[in-house]
């Protein structure tokens, strides 16, 4: 993501965590936060994932000089149907 990108969804997730609702970083969806992880630094949220995602995605974060790395890994694979 893009450094203006990412500051931007900063500031529109601080905006959401005061009215209690927050966007998933990984599918978009809004959810309350008490249906979210977040991670905060330094009083800013940093990332936040839905129960959604979490339950199907092993998440990792780990820190680095520049930030926090989060990285995630789908629990089982994602099949596509061929349809009949």
């Amino acid at each position: 993501m893009r450094p203006e990108h990412h500051r931007a969804w900063v500031q529109q997730a601080q905006l959401d965590a005061e009215r209690g609702v927050i966007a998933c970083r990984m599918c978009q969806r809004h959810a309350g936060l008490d249906e979210t992880t977040t991670l905060w630094r330094n009083g800013q949220l940093v990332f936040a994932l839905c129960d959604r995602c979490s339950a199907s995605h092993d998440v990792v974060f780990s820190p680095t000089e520049a930030g926090v790395e989060v990285r995630a890994r789908r629990r089982a694979p994602l099949v596509f149907g061929g349809g009949p």
